[in-house]
């Protein structure tokens, strides 16, 4: 019998290669992408991103949905984890989980897609259960936050950054826009108008930002006090939410995709 020398070291490396790869796969954070989702072919995505935390990118995401759903069927897909979700409390009905752990809801016409605590890394959100669906993709503090991962900006060339009236949300925004990965985006300015800003404020802005301020591409949603305290519930969204939406949905649908 002839002894066969093994070499295991090889065989070691490349056991513990795999098995640290699959705990990396096992930890990672839920929400961090769409990992590979396309929308359907005759379906119409917006991508919304917030400048900054709670600055109010899930309420003009629901804002912007309720208002297309006055002439077709629309939903939202919120993006955020469940213990940062803004819709926990927006549905009217809770219809239950589907594959991948994607929870669904209804109010008022729009259909509220967000993830669950049994929510997988790799599903993607289901496909839309109606001919021509605009879908609002709520990706939340996404570019700001994991502006690496850039994979919305292949599902759409529509985009709505949501900024407060603020100095720090103004820098943001002006980084954000340096990153490159929207162009053309729609900006909402939640707060004042950017006419009645004080000489502080105004100060602050930066070029990018300037040239977007002075596109036109512009909707301001007025600050609700409501909402800020409450958060989003079943109820109605205030009339100048509601107004602000559909002024925002008419120069999306007038934009060149």
């Amino acid at each position: 019998m002839t002894d066969e020398t093994i070499e295991w070291t090889p065989l070691a490396a490349t056991v513990r290669n795999a098995l640290d790869q699959k705990a990396r796969q096992r930890v990672r954070r839920p929400g961090g992408g769409l990992c590979g989702w396309q929308p359907r072919y005759d379906e119409r995505v917006v991508a919304v991103a917030g400048m900054a935390g709670s600055v109010g990118a899930t309420t003009v995401s629901l804002a912007l949905a309720s208002a297309a759903a006055l002439a077709g069927p629309a939903r939202i897909i919120e993006c955020a984890l469940p213990n940062r979700s803004g819709l926990t409390a927006a549905s009217a009905a809770e219809l239950g989980t589907g594959r991948g752990g994607w929870r669904r809801g209804q109010r008022e016409g729009v259909t509220l897609i967000r993830r669950s605590s049994t929510s997988l890394f790799d599903a993607a959100p289901p496909p839309p259960q109606e001919d021509g669906t605009f879908t609002v993709l709520d990706v939340g503090d996404m570019l700001t936050d994991r502006p690496s991962e850039h994979s919305i900006a292949d599902v759409t060339s529509r985009w709505v950054l949501v900024a407060s009236a603020s100095v720090p949300c103004l820098r943001q925004l002006e980084l954000v826009l340096e990153l490159d990965l929207v162009r053309n985006p729609m900006l909402v300015i939640v707060g004042t108008s950017p006419r009645r800003w004080p000489t502080r404020l105004a100060s602050a802005i930066q070029p990018r930002t300037r040239t977007l301020l002075e596109s036109g591409r512009v909707t301001t949603f007025r600050h609700d006090k409501r909402l800020a305290l409450t958060g989003l519930t079943p109820d109605p969204l205030p009339r100048h939410v509601a107004a602000s939406a559909r002024t925002l949905l008419t120069t999306l649908e007038g934009l060149p995709q």
